[in-house]
């Protein structure tokens, strides 16, 4: 009889002792843990994460079919959206990654670095400018040094005093001026467009400055991280 009211009692002890542990807060450790998995690379994480475990799921069961332990068909099935999941999962992972690239190589995105400016003046009949933006120049041969896979064109023109073929031939001249100073800045060759385009349509036989220049003009194909992930 003893031994039973001790058992109570030892009972009674433990249960009010449960009941007198105070209840941890969490919700600091849960913060940290959800502050881990903000932003894209945190994303990224998580989906890569479950992506692991969906594929161990699936690898798991796999084994166990070709082993002949297990005779339930849902397994197989199990296996399956397990398997379809990691691939889920693993996408989005390529999706996050792929925006967290985006914003740590913003630097390479050039959208807003395009100049469209006249670099070069020329008199009548001169493929020789008496006035060049030798600053803008060598910014433009500099940017296209850094930037192997960007362009630029060189688009020259004459006004209309003297023959089509001659202002044409002419206007030729004026570009190539204007190349050779850019890759003295820095650009290659293979960066670099010549377009002359002659005469500018107007009064024949015309004297007109705004005509007998050379204008520049860069280009950058369209940057974008991770162009195969849709």
């Amino acid at each position: 009889m003893k031994k039973y009211h001790y058992l109570l009692l030892a009972i009674s002890i433990l249960f009010l002792t449960a009941c007198a542990t105070p209840k941890i807060d969490t919700e600091d450790l849960k913060a940290e843990i959800k502050a881990a998995r903000m932003g894209h690379y945190g994303q990224a994480m998580f989906h890569q994460e479950q992506s692991e475990e969906d594929l161990e799921t699936a690898n798991e069961i796999l084994s166990h079919l070709e082993k002949n332990h297990y005779w339930n068909i849902n397994e197989k099935q199990k296996a399956l959206d397990a398997a379809k999941s990691a691939a889920r999962h693993r996408l989005e992972a390529e999706k996050e990654m792929c925006l967290w690239l985006t914003e740590v190589h913003g630097h390479n995105h050039h959208k807003k670095e395009a100049i469209h400016d006249t670099v070069a003046y020329f008199k009548t009949g001169s493929a020789v400018p008496f006035k060049t933006k030798d600053d803008t120049i060598g910014k433009v041969g500099s940017w296209l040094k850094e930037h192997p896979d960007a362009a630029a064109t060189v688009t020259a023109s004459t006004d209309t005093v003297g023959k089509p073929d001659y202002n044409q031939d002419l206007s030729e001249r004026r570009a190539k001026e204007v190349i050779n100073r850019l890759i003295a800045s820095g650009a290659r060759p293979g960066q670099l467009i010549a377009k002359p385009i002659g005469e500018v349509p107007g009064a024949d036989n015309t004297p007109d400055q705004e005509n007998r220049v050379a204008i520049v003009i860069t280009s950058h194909p369209n940057y974008v991280d991770c162009p195969n992930i849709k």
